[in-house]
């Protein structure tokens, strides 16, 4: 955890304040985030694999409102800061060099909270194909492929869509995950018609599956799986 400090003297220049503002200390060449006073982060996995892409990604407490912290990164990024509304939350993009960062944040009691994510959008890997390995029905779409291998127990979750029902997938996975060694574990079941929820093994992996309709024809699929050779993409 990392804590903003709130004894620096405030008879500065602004651009000198700036530079002595405390920092999210990213590992290697990493740029390092200024942070608000009274704020503390916590870190949210040791490397995140994003679509192909590395992040760094943390969690923060702030004792300043979600306006402040607002204000405190257009102060710091100027012009180059972009804001837009999220839900009830703001978010705060911005590119410096290889990297862009993303700040989201919205109230929290008498001050704010939110995420800190850093990519390294100049280190795409050539060839990535997001849910590589994971099987799929005919015409799904794959929108998120997200890798945590750096964790003591490294994990893989790949977010899907189709045209099929919540059953339909469960039928679909249940046979193609048979036929590559997984075994059903507890009493994986539909709900309703409208949520289903798997669970498999095989050796020291598992597998957990939810099959979510979302309206419009469509369903949602998030399959997680922990693994150790088997949770990168």
């Amino acid at each position: 955890m990392l804590r903003a400090d709130r004894s620096r003297p405030f008879l500065l220049s602004p651009l000198l304040a700036m530079s002595l503002l405390p920092a999210v200390a990213w590992a290697g060449s990493w740029p390092d985030l200024p942070l608000p006073s009274g704020t503390d982060t916590t870190e949210v996995a040791r490397r995140i694999v994003f679509n192909g892409l590395d992040m760094r990604a943390e969690t923060f407490g702030s004792r300043q409102s979600a306006a402040e912290v607002v204000a405190f990164y257009r102060a710091a990024w100027g012009d180059r800061a972009v804001v837009n509304k999220l839900g009830s939350s703001q978010v705060i993009g911005y590119r410096e060099g290889d990297y862009f960062i993303t700040v989201q944040v919205s109230g929290f009691g008498n001050g704010s909270k939110g995420r800190i994510g850093m990519i390294d959008v100049a280190g795409a890997p050539r060839g990535f194909v997001a849910g590589k390995g994971v099987p799929r029905p005919m015409g799904a779409e794959v929108f998120n492929d997200i890798a945590y291998p750096d964790d003591p127990v490294p994990a893989r979750t790949v977010a899907m869509r189709d045209a099929l029902s919540p059953r339909q997938n469960a039928a679909f996975f249940r046979e193609r995950l048979a036929g590559d060694g997984w075994k059903p574990e507890g009493d994986g079941r539909c709900a309703d018609d409208d949520t289903c929820l798997l669970s498999f093994a095989r050796g020291d992996s598992k597998l957990a599956l939810v099959a979510v309709r979302r309206g419009s024809g469509q369903s949602q699929v998030v399959v997680n799986i922990q693994n150790p050779q088997e949770a990168s993409p």
